[in-house]
């Protein structure tokens, strides 16, 4: 089996992701919709669908993970590291907004609760193995 570790990382992560219960945020993808309306008048519908089935794919966080981390294992390579970059990604996504709306609650002093909550939570070690899990897999 090729990509093994980073199919075994993909499955701890999204294990982890699943027990935190980390998903896509829905208020990013209405934000999202919104502004392409704005960029692309004509093209609504269109992008509207394009960005409704990445939001499904997005809302199922962990199990997403999963299977993207199954099919980094076949010759679907390519799919399986969009799968986990969309589901992942939305996690990386709510950590950056969390990080900075600490900063901006509790100015440098966040930065020490900032590390007590990445060194204690799974909700921040699922994406970050994800990540690391696509960063790795190479193509056959």
């Amino acid at each position: 089996m090729r990509n093994k570790i980073p199919f075994i990382l993909c499955l701890i992560g999204g294990a982890l992701m699943i027990y935190a219960g980390v998903v896509g945020s829905i208020g990013f993808w209405d934000n999202l919709i919104s502004y392409a309306a704005t960029i692309a008048p004509g093209y609504e519908d269109i992008m509207l669908w394009i960005l409704v089935i990445l939001q499904n794919v997005a809302s199922f966080g962990g199990i997403a993970v999963i299977v993207g981390g199954y099919l980094i294992t076949t010759n679907r390579v390519g799919t399986g590291k969009f799968i986990i970059g969309i589901s992942a990604g939305m996690g990386i996504f709510g950590l950056i907004m969390l990080v900075y709306n600490m900063y901006m609650a509790m100015g440098m002093a966040a930065f020490s609760e900032i590390y007590n909550l990445i060194s204690t939570t799974a909700a921040i070690l699922g994406p970050v193995l994800t990540i690391i899990a696509r960063t790795l897999t190479r193509k056959p």
